[in-house]
């Protein structure tokens, strides 16, 4: 499609989405994409028809439309896996084998995990618990989303496309799956060792000798003494750890999530004096999300090569068809959004507007 400015554009929205698509970046989706120019080129009327000429020609498309991420070679639309939890062979675990399934044939590779995703209300108390010594029962810090992600990769061994794709059209061996995972800051955590030992840990549940990317998953932002006037930040310590997998070989790349211009330049400016260089930065980026300095970090990254990760880029489907004020969400922290809500400063026709553009 022509990447050129649409012409005569009055609407905010679609300006901001016509310079959103002209970015070079990966944005990594919980709802898969972003990449608007790349969306429409494979979809009919907002929704992916299942005809297998329609998925040669997605696959296709993904295949021609990747970047690099650090050393990786990777499709600038991401599967993101927070909801991804073991079901004990319940539905969900065949419906989420099938999105894996149909995410790699389609040639969308790269997953991105946590190693607290999946974890209960009480794996954090756990977790301090152990770290003061304290006896606790079973798995303290979450990993199920990481052993559940790794055992689907297992199976995704290279093969040529399912039966009933055209083959005489588009037959390329799918690419191995790419696993990114992140860490998790945490008081107890206090030495660079500690992000070692963790992304081994992650390693190992994903099935995999080295991670292809990990991530800090915050600025060291948890303290619990802060009231008392006391805190220990040691966000260095964590970038000294990333240093340390990086020369061992633990992983192949390295990143950070949620960090503004500030802490970038920071983290940025220490790896590069341990010769780390930083791929990465995931935060909350949208149409409707733009807090916090989102588009001046953004612009920071790619000023830099560091590639912007998006998560939220659908703005949990409030951007997508799905919902409507005749079709409301049944989750009423977004359901506001689409009746309106003055305290929280969203006008009374809510994201309507924005969705009729769209359309």
């Amino acid at each position: 499609p022509d990447r050129s400015p649409l012409p005569n554009v009055e609407d905010a929205g679609v300006r901001e989405m016509t310079n959103l698509a002209r970015h070079s970046a990966v944005y990594t989706a919980l709802l898969i994409t972003l990449s608007l120019r790349t969306t429409y080129s494979y979809t009919s009327g907002g929704t992916l028809t299942s005809q297998p000429a329609d998925r040669v020609k997605l696959w296709a498309s993904k295949a021609a439309d990747r970047v690099k991420l650090g050393t990786l070679d990777v499709p600038r639309i991401a599967i993101g896996t927070i909801k991804w939890v073991p079901d004990n062979g319940g539905p969900s675990d065949a419906r989420l084998a099938a999105t894996f399934a149909e995410a790699e044939g389609c040639g969308l590779n790269l997953f991105d995990t946590a190693e607290r995703y999946g974890a209960s209300p009480f794996a954090m108390l756990q977790q301090g618990a152990r770290a003061v010594g304290l006896p606790t029962a079973g798995q303290a810090f979450g990993g199920s989303g990481e052993a559940l992600l790794g055992s689907l990769a297992a199976g995704a061994q290279p093969r040529r496309l399912r039966r009933g794709w055209p083959a005489s059209q588009f037959t390329p061996e799918t690419p191995r799956p790419v696993l990114a995972s992140k860490f998790t800051p945490v008081p107890w955590r206090l030495t660079p060792d500690a992000v070692v030992e963790a992304a081994k840990t992650s390693a190992s549940r994903l099935g995999v000798d080295s991670l292809d990317l990990y991530q800090v998953h915050m600025p060291d932002v948890v303290q619990p003494f802060r009231a008392l006037g006391y805190t220990l930040t040691k966000d260095e310590r964590y970038w000294e750890g990333l240093a340390r997998c990086y020369h061992q070989g633990v992983v192949r790349n390295v990143g950070v999530c949620n960090y503004g211009p500030t802490m970038l330049a920071r983290c940025h400016a220490y790896l590069e004096k341990r010769g780390v260089p930083l791929a990465s930065n995931q935060i909350n980026y949208s149409l409707l999300y733009r807090k916090q300095g989102a588009q001046e970090t953004v612009d920071w990254c790619l000023e830099r090569g560091i590639v912007p990760m998006a998560y939220y880029p659908l703005a949990m489907g409030l951007l997508t068809a799905k919902w409507s004020a005749e079709n409301l969400p049944e989750d009423a922290g977004l359901r506001k959004y689409f009746l309106g809500d003055a305290s929280a400063g969203i006008p009374p026709a809510g994201v309507e507007p924005l969705l009729a553009t769209l359309r």
